[in-house]
């Protein structure tokens, strides 16, 4: 084994370095504030000169070379195709392929009377002291008739307490937006596409991990075949997932550039065997 073989050797440990220390939280929290693209190609771009320099190798190395040279792709096949698997999801997501990284809930249908912009519909301009018109001081007129206080208070608070009500704006204590004015000076979320709590694709990273594992074992013992048995398995256990808003996108993506990251450490683990 001469100098290149150790090159790459080098470069691999390097990479299964950076790559196991990405997973770290506070590390994987920066590295996604980082540049999709600089996420992506530098990690590609080391992995194709390390396997540059396995091409170059003469000789027979060593058992213990042999070995370490499994480990070190195994482990960078394993580690390293998370930070660059999710790098190339959000450069899909910027890149004008919708809902790739964050699939969005259609827009809410606006309620009778509401304009597209979550206003009020125009129309001729109802007389003052009309249920739910302004007042002359920006103050909204109630159903019965009650206006807000120049003094900023809450009429609707007002009755609340009048009536006994515990709560601001007659909610009862403890519930949601009972510490809120109903009518204060908060502005209104409009309507639009709002994200779902539910992601699309659940447990993509140890999914990814257990499938670059079993890729990069498969070629390196020479069983090609299992690669296509890893994917059917991985497909079809994916398969009533990928109704959702693009849960297909992302499973395609995903699936290929895990499945190129493990090819290429792998191959360079047989370069260096």
């Amino acid at each position: 084994m001469n100098v290149w073989g150790d090159l790459a050797l080098v470069v691999l440990a390097l990479l299964a370095v950076v790559a196991v220390g990405s997973w770290v939280p506070t590390v994987h929290d920066r590295v996604e504030q980082l540049p999709w693209w600089l996420v992506a190609f530098v990690p590609a771009g080391l992995l194709g000169l390390a396997g540059l320099f396995a091409s170059g190798m003469t000789g027979v190395p060593s058992h213990e070379i042999r070995v370490l040279a499994v480990v070190l792709s195994v482990a960078v096949a394993i580690s390293g195709g998370e930070p660059v698997t999710h790098a190339i999801l959000r450069g899909a997501g910027e890149s004008g392929i919708p809902d790739i990284t964050r699939p969005v809930a259609p827009a809410p249908t606006p309620l009778p009377g509401e304009g597209a912009d979550g206003g009020t519909s125009s129309g001729p301009a109802a007389p003052p002291g009309t249920p739910g018109t302004p007042g002359p001081d920006g103050g909204a007129f109630a159903g019965t008739g009650a206006r807000s206080s120049p003094s900023g208070g809450d009429p609707l608070s007002g009755m609340a307490s009048g009536r006994g009500l515990p709560g601001a704006g007659g909610l009862p204590a403890g519930a949601p937006g009972a510490a809120r004015s109903i009518t204060g000076t908060e502005t209104p979320r409009r309507p639009g596409r709002v994200r779902t709590g539910r992601p699309v694709l659940r447990g993509g990273a140890w999914i990814g991990v257990l499938e670059r594992a079993a890729i990069a074992s498969c070629l390196l013992v020479g069983y090609g075949e299992g690669v296509a048995v890893v994917l059917a398995v991985k497909g079809l256990g994916r398969y009533p997932d990928l109704r959702a808003s693009g849960a297909a996108e992302r499973f395609i993506i995903g699936t290929f550039v895990s499945l190129l990251w493990a090819g290429g450490a792998a191959g360079i683990g047989l370069l260096l065997r």
